[in-house]
C-alpha cells in the first residue's frame, strides 16, 4: 500500500467498501446557494449524521478545519478548479474558461485526502484544450505526491444536445476519457439503466460515485437512484443539493446511509425516518 492508497481508505467504508460524500463546494462556482448560504453550518449538521466525507473549496476547507479534529471525523476532498460559467456571479452562460484555484501541495498542505477537478465536456475547443492540459498536470502532481485524484466528466456544454446528456455511450465515453487521463476515482452521472450502468462501471476498472445534480422532488427517486446504482456497482454517491436542500436533512442522510452501505430496501428507510 502506498500513501495514495491510505488516503483512499479513508473514504470508503472498511466494512461496506462504500462512501456517503457530502459535497458543499457548490459556492465556488455558483455562490450563494439556498440551502448552502452557510456552509460551516451545515458542515456542523452533517458531522453529527456521520457522513464519510465532504468536498470543499480552498476557503471553506480552512475555515473549518477545527470542525475535522481527532478520531472518526469524515475525510476531506478538495475541489482544486474554478469553471467560470459566467462573468456575473451567480449566473450560468457555459464553461468560458476553468482555471486551477489550489495544487496538490496546497492539499497536502492542510490535509486534505483527495483532490477533484472537472472534466467538462461540450464547451468552446479552447476552453476543453485547457482542460486537458489543467488535468494532466494534476495528475502528474497527484502521483508524485501519492494524492488520489477524482475526476467529474459532466456534459454541461452547449455544443451537447439536451437529449444527448444521459446518453450512455456518451456518459462512458467522457469517464473512459477521465481514467485515460489518470483518474483514481470518477464522480459520475447515472443513467438511468442498472443494467447499462453496471456493463459501465465494470469497463472501467476504477471506483465509480454517482453524483447527485439539481434537487430532486421525490425523496423516493433519489434514494431508487443511489439503491440501484449500489446494485450496479457504483462505490457511492456525492449528494449535494438533494441532502442540504431537504429539510428533514438528517433523516434523509440516515436512510441514504442504509441504502448504501447496508443495501437496504427504499420503502424500508422511506417508513423508518418517516421520509
Amino acid at each position: 500500500m502506498n500513501g495514495k492508497n491510505l488516503r483512499i481508505s479513508r473514504i470508503f467504508d472498511p466494512v461496506s467498501g462504500r462512501a456517503v460524500i457530502v459535497p458543499v463546494d457548490h459556492g465556488l462556482m455558483m455562490g450563494s446557494v439556498k440551502g448552502l448560504s452557510d456552509p460551516i453550518d451545515v458542515l456542523k449538521k452533517l458531522l453529527k449524521c456521520g457522513v464519510d466525507a465532504t468536498l470543499m473549496g480552498p476557503g471553506v476547507g480552512k475555515l473549518t478545519l477545527d470542525l475535522f479534529e481527532g478520531k472518526d471525523k469524515p475525510a476531506r476532498i478538495l475541489t482544486v478548479d474554478f469553471p467560470m460559467v459566467s462573468t456575473i456571479p451567480g449566473e450560468y452562460e457555459g464553461v468560458l474558461s476553468h482555471e486551477p484555484v489550489a495544487t496538490v501541495e496546497y492539499a497536502l498542505r492542510w490535509g486534505f485526502d483527495m483532490i477533484k477537478v472537472l472534466l467538462p465536456w461540450g464547451s468552446d475547443r479552447d476552453v476543453l484544450s485547457k482542460t486537458i492540459k489543467l488535468i494532466s498536470e494534476f495528475v502528474d502532481a497527484c502521483d508524485r505526491w501519492n494524492m488520489p485524484l477524482m475526476i467529474e466528466p459532466v456534459l454541461w456544454g452547449g455544443k451537447i444536445l439536451s437529449e444527448k446528456m444521459n446518453d450512455p455511450k456518451m456518459v462512458e465515453n467522457s469517464a473512459r476519457i477521465a481514467v485515460e487521463l489518470g483518474a483514481d476515482v470518477i464522480k459520475l452521472q447515472y443513467t438511468g439503466n442498472k443494467e447499462q450502468f453496471s456493463e459501465i462501471v465494470k469497463r472501467l476498472h476504477v471506483p465509480i460515485l454517482i453524483l447527485g445534480g439539481p434537487k430532486m422532488e421525490s425523496v423516493r427517486d433519489i434514494l431508487n437512484i443511489a439503491k440501484e446504482a449500489i446494485s450496479a456497482g457504483a462505490r457511492g454517491v456525492v449528494f449535494g443539493r438533494n441532502v442540504w436542500q431537504n429539510p428533514n436533512m438528517l433523516n434523509f442522510l440516515k436512510a441514504l446511509k442504509e441504502v448504501v452501505h447496508e443495501s437496504a430496501k427504499v420503502d424500508d428507510v422511506l417508513k423508518r425516518y418517516n421520509l
